[in-house]
């Protein structure tokens, strides 16, 4: 089997194998790393076991996408992340989910990328996280008072349960008396001034990547956002 053949046989057979895992575990470190072994000794070698001097390129170009100089075999960990998102996104479209009520198999690094790959429309704020969720002017509260957020005591109300009857200043826990502290909170007072409910509307969310506004699993490539080619890719791929 040529080279060719055994990139088209590590892109599609080893790096699927672990799919129904990482749809709800993260891989582990050490896994990684033994699974990523097998695939670069194939690929380069042809068998399960070769060293570095065999490998003609690094492993994070590898798996970098083609339009970024690589070869397009999946990163696990990025790979992971994508098929996690979902949860994350049916979590907001559905509800006749049997797991709603559950924790998510979801790290903070997965809600991270979620939180900035949305756009967020307010209805009658039953949906959103007051803390949590990128609902006011872009951004979650959490990040624009982070010293005030240490103070709440109820982390996970909805933005509906904490603006009625200014509830989200009753949930402060402890004395405001440093200065970034009265800071935070009269910014944050001021930003929440120009927020108004709509009754009997549903609170709905938007992918950034995707022309249709709807998640796919491709579309998590964005996790390679801000990285750059080394060379025109495009005319050896064309070639």
């Amino acid at each position: 089997m040529n080279k060719a053949g055994h990139l088209t046989l590590v892109t599609f057979v080893p790096s699927s194998m672990p799919t129904y895992h990482l749809t709800v575990f993260p891989s582990a470190a050490w896994a990684r790393r033994k699974i990523d072994k097998i695939r670069r000794s194939f690929l380069w070698k042809g068998e399960d076991n070769a060293n570095g001097g065999h490998c003609l390129v690094n492993w994070p170009t590898v798996t970098r996408t083609k339009d970024l100089g690589g070869l397009g075999v999946p990163d696990l960990d990025r790979f992971g992340r994508a098929l996690r998102l979902r949860w994350l996104w049916q979590e907001w479209v559905e509800d006749s989910k049997s797991w709603l009520r559950f924790e998510l198999p979801c790290s903070d690094v997965d809600r991270l990328l979620f939180n900035a790959s949305i756009k967020i429309t307010l209805g009658d704020g039953a949906k959103t996280c007051f803390w949590h969720h990128n609902w006011l002017d872009g951004e979650a509260p959490r990040y624009l008072a982070p010293n005030l957020f240490r103070l709440v005591s109820r982390k996970n109300q909805t933005v509906q349960q904490e603006l009625y009857n200014s509830n989200w200043m009753r949930s402060l826990r402890g004395k405001i008396t440093l200065a970034v502290h009265i800071e935070e909170f009269v910014s944050l007072w001021i930003r929440i001034q120009d927020v108004h409910l709509q009754q009997g509307v549903r609170d709905s969310i938007t992918w950034r990547w995707t022309p249709n506004g709807v998640y796919s699993t491709y579309s998590a490539r964005i996790q390679f956002k801000g990285s750059f080619g080394f060379f025109r890719s495009n005319l050896i791929w064309k070639a």
